[in-house]
């Protein structure tokens, strides 16, 4: 009977560390994805997007553009191995017209782009 106690608490004890550590490692999955959040929805980071959606439709966010406002695919992203954070948005609320960034802090500090692609639905849309 002793035995079968001991045993039980051994089993008891292992299953506690095996949860904390589970646990643990959830936690710091969820921070890292908070952290990549509010830095793909900084201003310092919409103001990157803008300027290279201005850039490829020069009339970006007015009526008369095809660009007329975008969204953060915030389940999308990841950090790059090399470097960085992706980040993929949606042109006018569409998943087939899309751009991901790449993007990057400097020596400075500062957010800087690091490589864009774009869907080719899009490419055609801008006339590319």
């Amino acid at each position: 009977m002793k035995k079968t106690k001991k045993s039980m608490i051994i089993l008891f004890s292992i299953l506690a560390v095996i949860g904390i550590a589970v646990g643990g490692c959830s936690m710091h999955q969820y921070q890292q994805k908070q952290e990549m959040i509010a830095i793909a929805t900084s201003d310092e980071a919409k103001k990157i997007y803008e300027e290279y959606m201005k850039k490829k439709d020069p009339k970006a966010f007015t009526k008369e553009g095809i660009i007329r406002d975008y969204v953060i695919d915030n389940e999308s992203l990841y950090y790059n191995p090399m470097g960085g954070i992706e980040v993929k948005t949606y042109i006018n609320n569409d998943e087939k017209l899309d751009i991901q960034f790449g993007i990057v802090r400097n020596s400075e500090g500062k957010l800087e782009p690091s490589g864009y692609t774009y869907s080719g639905e899009l490419s055609k849309l801008l006339g590319e």
